[in-house]
């Protein structure tokens, strides 16, 4: 990982020390598991979760197509981190209610259009409309009835019939 870490850094200058990665059944984290606050690690495991599950069904497609670039400054790899950062937006709406949501939305269109990841999508407002449609299946109530985000939102919620 060290030496990805070299490869990528000119693009993405965060990786491994702020950037969590996941290959397979291992999850990197920018420091121990342990040093992290219980809920943030929690939702870190939610994400890299749908990851996982993309790799599982994909296979050898989900690693190459993570790392190819779309014309107009775009990355592929953006689709694959919607998806995983749905999981973000859905627990914040769940946690935060539609404040919290907006706060993570906020958050992720720097993430996206920022060099966290690689400038993925480009600019603000095509990072906002990228990720748009997201927030309004969560906002609709529709995201939390499809795969894999059903069961994340259920283990997330746990036995507790108060929680919405």
């Amino acid at each position: 990982m060290r030496a990805l870490a070299v490869v990528v850094r000119p693009f993405m200058p965060g990786f491994l020390t702020r950037v969590t990665t996941v290959v397979g059944d291992t999850i990197y984290t920018p420091g121990a598991p342990e040093s992290l606050p219980p809920g943030l690690l929690a939702r870190i495991v939610a994400h890299e979760l749908v990851h996982q599950l993309d790799q599982a069904r994909y296979g050898p497609l989900f690693y190459l197509s993570y790392l190819l670039v779309l014309p107009l400054g775009r990355t592929s790899r953006a689709y694959w981190e919607r998806r995983a950062y749905a999981v973000d937006l859905l627990l914040s709406l769940v946690d935060d209610g539609p404040s919290g949501l907006e706060m993570t939305r906020r958050r992720l269109v720097v993430v996206f259009s920022g060099p966290t990841y690689g400038w993925m999508w480009a600019g603000r407002g095509a990072a906002e409309a990228f990720l748009q449609p997201v927030v309004d299946l969560a906002l609709a109530g529709e995201l939390q009835h499809a795969s894999p985000y059903d069961d994340i939102v259920a283990a997330w919620l746990g036995d507790d019939p108060a929680r919405p």
